[in-house]
C-alpha cells in the first residue's frame, strides 16, 4: 500500500513539475523575423504580421502594434486582432497588425533558435529591461524591449515604405497592457516622428495588473479617488520602478524623470477596462504589496489610476487621457478588441 501511495505521489510531483516547466514555454512561434542591427552586431526578434515590415507598402494607412501577455502568445493576439480588424469592416485591408514576441531562454532551447535571437527574462519584456544573455545562450548586445517597438516604430515612419501611414497604435493587453502604460511614458520616438511627419499616436493600455505612478501617492485603501503616502515600513521600496520612478531601468533613466511626467501627460492614451475583470484572486493577477496599494483587483487599480492622474496632472488630463470599462468582459484580450469600444479606438470603427 505504501508503496503504491509513494508512486502516486512520484507521478503527480512529475506531472506539476512538468507542466510548470512546459508553461514557461511559449507554444508557438511566429514565423517572421525582424533584424536590428546595433553596433555592427544583428539581432532578431520573431513577430506576426498580415504584411511584411521590409516590403514597400502603399495601401497601409493605419498601423496597430499589439502587444502579448505573459505566456509570449504573440500568434494568439495577432489572431485575435486580425479578428478584431476583419470585423471592423475589414479594416485588415488598409491596417498593418504586427505582434512582436519577447522569447525566454526557455523558448530558444525549446524553438532550437540561433544565436542571433533575443530572449528576455520572464518578467523583464514587460517593464522594458534590456534582453539577456547566458554562458549557453551568449548574445552580442542587449537591448530594451522598448527600444525594439522604437525601431518598429521608426520603420513604419519610414515614408518611402509606408508612404500612405497616418496613424500609429500601441496596445497591449493585461501583462501587454502593464508594457504599454510604461512604454507610453518613456518612449521618446514619438516626438522625433511627429516633428518630421503627419502620423497620429495613440497608447491602449487593456486590464494590466499595475501602472506606473509619478509621485509617492497611493489610493486610500477601500477608495478609487482619495489618495496619500502610504507607510513605507508597511511595504519597503514601494515607489521602486516598475510601479513608480524610484530606481529606474536603464531605457527609463536615459528619458529622465521630468520628461516621463511630461511625455505620459501629454501622449493619447485609453484604459480599456473590463467590467468583470474584478477577481482580487485571479492566479494571474500580480499580489504583492506594492501591488496591493494600487486596488484590489485590475478593474479597480484602473479606475483608481485613471483618478490618481487626473488628481496628480489636473483635470486637463481628460484632454488626452479616456477611460473606457468594457461591459460584460473579464480578463479576455479577443473580447476586448472585439468590443465596440476596442474597434473604435483601434480601428475608428
Amino acid at each position: 500500500m505504501k508503496k503504491i501511495v509513494y508512486l502516486v505521489v512520484i507521478t503527480l510531483v512529475i506531472a506539476i513539475f512538468t507542466s510548470f516547466f512546459y508553461a514557461k514555454k511559449a507554444r508557438g512561434l511566429c514565423p517572421q523575423r525582424m533584424q536590428l542591427t546595433f553596433d555592427v552586431n544583428t539581432v532578431a526578434v520573431p513577430y506576426c504580421s498580415n504584411y511584411d515590415l521590409s516590403s514597400v507598402n502603399k495601401t497601409v494607412e493605419r498601423a496597430v502594434i499589439v502587444i502579448h501577455g505573459m505566456n509570449r502568445n504573440a500568434d494568439d493576439y495577432y489572431a485575435a486582432m486580425l479578428s478584431a480588424a476583419k470585423k471592423a469592416g475589414n479594416a485588415n485591408n488598409n491596417s498593418f497588425i504586427l505582434a512582436p514576441q519577447f522569447l525566454s531562454e526557455g523558448d530558444i532551447t525549446h524553438f532550437n533558435l540561433g544565436d542571433e535571437m533575443l530572449f528576455w527574462t520572464k518578467s523583464g519584456w514587460k517593464v522594458g529591461h534590456k534582453s539577456r544573455r547566458s554562458a549557453e545562450n551568449p548574445r552580442p548586445i542587449r537591448i530594451s524591449s522598448f527600444a525594439v517597438i522604437d525601431e518598429i516604430i521608426e520603420r513604419f515612419a519610414d515614408k518611402t515604405k509606408f508612404p500612405q501611414l497616418k496613424k500609429i497604435i500601441v496596445i497591449g493587453h493585461s501583462a501587454g497592457g502593464q508594457f504599454t502604460n510604461r512604454f507610453a511614458a518613456g518612449s521618446q520616438v514619438e516626438q522625433d516622428i511627429v516633428k518630421k511627419h503627419d502620423i497620429e499616436f495613440s497608447y491602449i493600455v487593456a486590464n494590466p495588473s499595475t501602472y506606473l505612478y509619478f509621485s509617492e501617492e497611493r489610493p486610500i485603501v477601500g477608495t478609487h479617488n482619495q489618495f496619500a503616502v502610504p507607510e513605507e515600513e508597511e511595504c519597503p521600496n514601494y515607489n521602486k520602478y516598475i510601479y513608480g520612478l524610484n530606481k529606474l531601468n536603464s531605457y527609463m533613466k536615459n528619458t529622465g524623470i521630468t520628461k516621463i511626467k511630461n511625455q505620459y501627460a501629454n501622449r493619447h492614451v485609453i484604459y480599456l477596462l473590463g467590467s468583470k475583470d474584478n477577481n482580487p484572486n485571479s492566479r494571474s493577477l500580480v499580489k504583492g504589496c506594492r501591488a496591493m496599494l494600487q486596488g484590489a483587483h485590475r478593474l479597480a487599480r484602473g479606475q483608481a489610476y485613471y483618478n490618481y492622474l487626473n488628481h496628480y496632472f489636473g483635470s486637463s488630463i481628460a484632454d488626452k487621457h479616456e477611460i473606457n470599462i468594457v461591459a460584460g468582459v473579464g480578463h479576455n484580450s479577443k473580447k476586448i478588441f472585439r468590443s465596440a469600444e476596442g474597434l473604435k479606438y483601434i480601428f475608428d470603427y
